[in-house]
This record gives C-alpha cells, sequence and structure tokens, in this order.
C-alpha cells in the first residue's frame, strides 16, 4: 500500500494502516532524502589518546524533516562491521590440536583494511521513520577502542541515543567545534540488528537510557562466555574452530591505524587474552563483566527477541535468558523462534508493528497476542503459543540402558546394577563420523523405542551423568540426534540434531575453578542442553549419543582417553508437550 497522508495544511505526515507504517510517496524518493554523517561525543576514552571518543553516524531522514519541521522517531543500528573487517581465516585463529589445559601456541595477528561502506534500509525511511547507523568503538570512522563486550560498547550507542534526545553533543567533524542537534527526532529510538549489531541493542537497553523504546534483536549475543565456553569447556561457535575474543578483536578492529598498536598491547594483549583464559576455560571476573543479563534491572525497553533454533554460532540459550527475565520484570516482550541457523529477523509486519506502536505510538494487536512465534518444521510462518517453553510441556526422565555394541536404549523406567560402559576419545572422528558409526569404541548411543506418535519437545533439556575418566582431563560432549530407523547410518546430521551440550568435567563443582579429574573417580554431572522447541515425527526414534571431543567445536588432545559411565545413576530429562 502506498499513499500520501497529508493534514489540513497539506504536510506529508506518516500513514498507518492495520497497526502499521504504511510505505507513504511523500517520503519515497531517495533523491530526495537528507544524508548527513556526524560524530556524537562520548563519555569516555578508550584508545588513551587522553580525549573523549567520538562515534561516527550515518544518517537519513526525509526531506519533509528539514522543510516542514516534521519530526519524526529512530530506528538505529550500530556495528563493528560497517567499514573493513579482515582476518576471517583459519591462519588467524588458534590451534586447537594440543591437550586440554596446556599452553596454546601463539597465533598470527592480521591487517584490517579499513573500508567505509554507507549503511542504509530504504523499506523504513519510505515509512515515516529516521534510521540511523553509527560504527562501534575503534571502528571505522569511530574513536576509541574494540573491547568485545567491554563498557565502552555499551556506552557508545548510549551516547547516540542521548545524542538523538538532546542530551549529548554532536559534531560535525570528528574533532571539530561545530555542532548538530537531531532537532528532527520525536526522542523515541527502536533499535535492531543481527549478531554481534543485536549484541549491541541488548547492551544499549541494559544501560536504561531513556528514549530507547523497544529493541528487535536477532541472534544476539548476551554472554560472551557463553559464546566461546561451554561449562568450563574451550569451545568454539561453530563454523569458526579456534576463535576467540581476541581473534574478534582483531576481525573488527578498523579504525584509526594510528590506534592500533596501542589498542593491540592495551586492549587486546592485556585484557582480551588474559582475561578470556584458553588454558582453564574457567569463568572469572573478566567473563562476568562481558554477561548483560545482571544488568537487566536497568532495561526499560520493550524486547521483541528472535533467534533459530539451530543456530550453533550464537547459540539459542543466548536469546532465551534475556526473554525470560525480561517476563520476569513485566516488560511488554515477546519471542520469535525459527528452525534455521544463525540471523533470520521476524517477519516484516511484526517488527513493523513493534516500531510502529512503540514508536509513533499507534495501537494495535501486539501487546494482545500469546507471547511466543514458533515456525513450525517445514512452515514459513509462524505459529503462535501461549509462551516458550510451552506451558503444557512435562519432564519426561530416561534411563540408559545397556544393549547391543551398536546402541542401548532409552527407557522410562529405571534399571538397576548394569555394568559401566566406557568409551574412548578420538578427536579425529567427528560428531556425523560417530553417530552414522554401526558400532564405535568413541561413543555411545541409546535410542528411544520407534515413537508412536509425534514428540513435541519445548524448552531446556537436561542430562545428568556419572562419569570417570582414566585422565585429569577431558572433554565431554552430549548430542540428541533424531534417527530414522535401526539403520543408524540412515541419518542426515544436518537434518537431524536435534540438540548439542558441552561440558569440562573438572568444572563439576565450580565453574570458577576447575579441578583436575582424579584418576577412575566418578563425578556427577548435570548439564542443559539448549532451549528448544521442536516437534520429532512418529516413526522415528531419539537417539542420545556421549563422546569426547567434538572436532567442530572443541580442543583435540591426544587420542585414547578413556572415560566410563555408570548407567545406572545417568538421566536425560526431555520437556515433553505430547508424545509420550
Amino acid at each position: 500500500m502506498s499513499a500520501f497522508s497529508q493534514t489540513a495544511n497539506k504536510k506529508i505526515i506518516p500513514l498507518f494502516s492495520i497497526g502499521e507504517a504504511q510505505i507513504v510517496l511523500g517520503f519515497s524518493d531517495p533523491q530526495e532524502w537528507i544524508k548527513e554523517q556526524l560524530w556524537v561525543e562520548t563519555t569516555f576514552d578508550s584508545d588513551g589518546d587522553g580525549k573523549l571518543d567520538r562515534m561516527h553516524v550515518f544518517l537519513t531522514r526525509p526531506k519533509q524533516t528539514e522543510t516542514d519541521g516534521l519530526r519524526l522517531p529512530v530506528i538505529y543500528e550500530t556495528s563493528p562491521y560497517f567499514s573493513g573487517v579482515g582476518g576471517n581465516s583459519k591462519d588467524y585463529f588458534w590451534k586447537v590440536n594440543h591437550e586440554i589445559g596446556a599452553v596454546p601456541p601463539p597465533h598470527k595477528h592480521p591487517d584490517v583494511v579499513q573500508k567505509i561502506n554507507r549503511p542504509m534500509d530504504e523499506k523504513w525511511v519510505k515509512r515515516g521513520f529516521v534510521t540511523v547507523f553509527s560504527s562501534s568503538p575503534g571502528t571505522g570512522l569511530s574513536d576509541g577502542s574494540p573491547t568485545i563486550g567491554g563498557e565502552n560498547e555499551t556506552l557508545a550507542p548510549k551516547a547516540v541515543i542521548d545524542w538523538l534526545c538532546g542530551r549529548a553533543d554532536g559534531f560535525a567533524t570528528r574533532k571539530g567545534t561545530e555542532k548538530i542537534k537531531a532537532f528532527w527526532c520525536t526522542g523515541k529510538v527502536g533499535m535492531t540488528g543481527t549478531s554481534y549489531n543485536g549484541t549491541l541493542c541488548v547492551a544499549a537497553a541494559v544501560t536504561g537510557v531513556e528514549g530507547l523504546e523497544v529493541i528487535i534483536p536477532v541472534a544476539p549475543v548476551t554472554s560472551w562466555y557463553k559464546y566461546y565456553r561451554s561449562n568450563g569447556l574451550v569451545r568454539s561457535p561453530g563454523g569458526y574452530l579456534g576463535e576467540d575474543m581476541d581473534v574478534l578483536y582483531d576481525f573488527v578492529h578498523s579504525g584509526d591505524v594510528a590506534n592500533r598498536k596501542r589498542n593491540d598491547l592495551e586492549v587486546r594483549d592485556k585484557i582480551l587474552v588474559p582475561g578470556e583464559d584458553r588454558i582453564t576455560g574457567d569463568f572469572n571476573d573478566f567473563w562476568a563483566s562481558r554477561d548483560y543479563l545482571p544488568l537487566m534491572k536497568n532495561m526499560k525497553a520493550a524486547l521483541l527477541m528472535s533467534h533459530g533454533f539451530n543456530d550453533w554460532n550464537v547459540m539459542a540459550e543466548h536469546s532465551y535468558r534475556i526473554y525470560a527475565e525480561a517476563q520476569k520484570m513485566g516488560l511488554p516482550s515477546q519471542i520469535f523462534y525459527h528452525q534455521d541457523g544463525h540471523g533470520g529477523p521476524p517477519p516484516f509486519s511484526m517488527m513493523n508493528k513493534w516500531f510502529t506502536h512503540f514508536l509513533h505510538g499507534v495501537e494495535n494487536d501486539i501487546l494482545k497476542t500469546d507471547k511466543a512465534w514458533i515456525v513450525r518444521e517445514d512452515d514459513k510462518l509462524p505459529t503462535c503459543y501461549v509462551n516458550f517453553p510451552n506451558p503444557e510441556a512435562k519432564d519426561v526422565e530416561f534411563h540408559l540402558q545397556a544393549n547391543t555394541k551398536t546402541y542401548g536404549n532409552l527407557v522410562i523406567k529405571p534399571i538397576d546394577n548394569q555394568a559401566q560402559q566406557t568409551f574412548v576419545d578420538n578427536a579425529k572422528y567427528s560428531a556425523t563420523d560417530l553417530a552414522k558409526a554401526n558400532n564405535s569404541n568413541n561413543r555411545l548411543l541409546f535410542l528411544t523405542p520407534v515413537l508412536k506418535k509425534d514428540v513435541h519437545i519445548s524448552g531446556t533439556a537436561t542430562i545428568q551423568l556419572k562419569i570417570s575418566s582414566d585422565q585429569p582431563a577431558v572433554n565431554l560432549s552430549v548430542y540428541l540426534i533424531q534417527y530414522s530407523s535401526e539403520n543408524v547410518k540412515k541419518i542426515n546430521m544436518k537434518d537431524h540434531i536435534i540438540n548439542r551440550a558441552w561440558t569440562d568435567p573438572q568444572n563439576h563443582e565450580s565453574l570458577r575453578k576447575g579441578t583436575p579429574l582424579v584418576k577412575d573417580q566418578f563425578y556427577d554431572l548435570t548439564i542443559d542442553f539448549m532451549p528448544d522447541d521442536q516437534i520429532i515425527p512418529a516413526g522415528e526414534r531419539i537417539g542420545l549419543m556421549i563422546f569426547s571431543s567434538d572436532k567442530e567445536f572443541t580442543l583435540q588432545p591426544k587420542k585414547g582417553t578413556k572415560i566410563t559411565l555408570d548407567l545406572d545413576n545417568s538421566v536425560l530429562t526431555l520437556p515433553v508437550v505430547s508424545g509420550f
């Protein structure tokens, strides 16, 4: 729908229909848009030059904000990726083929070529919004240094919002004194962005900054520890084996070349490398300072969260933990989940309604619907549910029963006095190799009976394991897999992964302090899988695979470590809506 919207004095203003902002012809000619760049002064100096850092901003607004005195709300995105980036090559990643707890060999650092690209999102300008884009500290034309979740990356978008609302200074040049005001802004700002850009939406919101009314983060990192570690285990994000905080820093550090040597020394080498601690993988104060959940108490913005259940880069727990807290706080909030991988925003109509309601003040139905929108398997449009997890889900316990060399069974009734089972670590074999093997001494596999009904899983599955090791340190990986028949070779891992989890048994008592394992002593572990909502069809089987090093995600020590599982004291718990 396109139309003019006019007041009595013929001024062009936004138009709304069915609770959404519509395309307005008077806002739709890109040749008439006002495109500006400026620098917003922050409250910090993260590049150590003795001057407050300034963030570079590109903005686009309809000409009526200049000619007719029209004031409009803002849709704002901030990112470390708006300039040239480099080093996204395994040549610059940490090596992973070494023993757990060993000092890893050093890796190379790339040079980043600065290429300034002007970001733009035409669909919002045509609908009566101003779009604003800023480069985060130490990237593009912004001052400062990247800190990968440090305080300056939280305060930078806050400063831009303060400028939009008249509380901070903007300047026409990077070092000049000519000020620019956002006279055209209504004082209402919404944010969106995917991945790191979505992370910065959350970072801005947890400051409680006035004027930020709504955020729509897509697949955001909400704990940098949970992005690069799992329960004390050094674990890479999917597809980026060997990446870590300092590697990402190198990748995005596209700011002023003159600052790079100092930033590398003071931020990367003195803060990120020792803080990330690839030797133990333990949680520490460095990681605690890069977790947004404890700061949620400050948040005032409404939240529409979006994520993919099969995102093994930024995993689904990142979005759920923030959404769950927003629900507890009583903030207006909904969650959109799909069955695909990294990225994937909510439907445009849904985003439009959220921005229209909270930024233009238009009444619509967004707060009258259920909380969870989930795209079901093989569907394109989401199904609406009361909430996520599904309130009807009940925990069902499955006990591990030894059987053949190929696989054991997952059964409802506990079984006592079973023999212990042993498997051997060998990082040579991928999870796919192990899942498809008819038999293997490098994994244990347990299957449910063939499902008689569709099984709807909704929530966070957990597994309790009692294990021992013949070495002081060992990786432990656990997969839930959908099998199509008793022939385990008939499986497509891309389509049949239900869930994954990893842990370091050395952290069985404390995430902050792992202790070497005593040879052949048993330890109790409780591990959470990722939040999930899947329907496993009747005729399939649910498989539990337990193995050690995960070739795609973990360190790869020498083969041969033996892990023993006490079946009697190991239990898988699935949150099930229906089917069992």
